[in-house]
């Protein structure tokens, strides 16, 4: 298998920065400007080298569709399992194929499960029936993590990115557009971090 290169290890770090800052993936030409690619489908090259090896996915032709999967510390693992086969709603406990599927997307992170859209669920974070989203068990945090909270005033599961602000918690939704929220700690409880999100339409 074709190894992380220079500018793959570049990509992966700005990826990540960017979407920590601004919420989003950053484009082609962004991606190009930080890592010194003047081509963009120089860029889409190392962006296909870079789903081949497991550490992020896109949607060929959709703007800012970068879902960052792993960072290169992360150990490239193989697996059989198929993601058609899997039946959980997104508040049921996740199976046994779906915790394995975690495991294996992320071999350096204890204690992970699977989550998937169901119905409305989750709608908002503009999440499909079916899609996936990879969760980190905990509810320690880094500012802008994107976190699984349930609402307990909603009384429903919501994915948010997340920051402290006197004493309160500022909510921000994936569509930048949303104004934020702000809540009490009390009235939420924290599921744990979102790893990845995973598209049906990408599998």
């Amino acid at each position: 298998m074709t190894q992380l290169d220079e500018h793959g290890a570049r990509i992966l770090a700005f990826v990540e920065c960017y979407q920590r800052k601004y919420h989003r993936s950053p484009s082609y030409r962004e991606i190009g400007a930080a890592v010194g690619l003047a081509s963009s489908d120089h860029v889409a090259r190392d962006l296909r080298r870079l789903v081949e090896l497991g550490y992020l996915s896109f949607t060929p032709g959709v703007s800012r569709s970068i879902v960052l999967l792993k960072t290169p510390r992360a150990q490239t693992r193989s697996t059989n399992l198929r993601l058609f086969n899997f039946t959980p709603r997104v508040d049921a406990p996740a199976s046994d194929e779906l915790n394995e599927l975690a495991a294996n997307l992320f071999p350096d992170e204890k204690d992970t499960f699977i989550l998937r859209a169901h119905g409305e669920s989750l709608r908002e974070a503009e999440l499909e029936e079916g899609d996936l989203v990879v969760i980190k068990r905990g509810e320690a945090f880094r500012e802008g993590d994107m976190l699984a909270l349930w609402l307990k005033n909603e009384r429903r599961t919501a994915l948010k990115y997340v920051y402290h602000e006197n004493g309160r918690l500022r909510l921000h939704a994936v569509n930048e557009q949303q104004a934020p929220d702000y809540v009490q700690p009390s009235d939420i409880e924290i599921r744990g971090t979102v790893l990845a999100i995973i598209r049906k339409h990408g599998m």
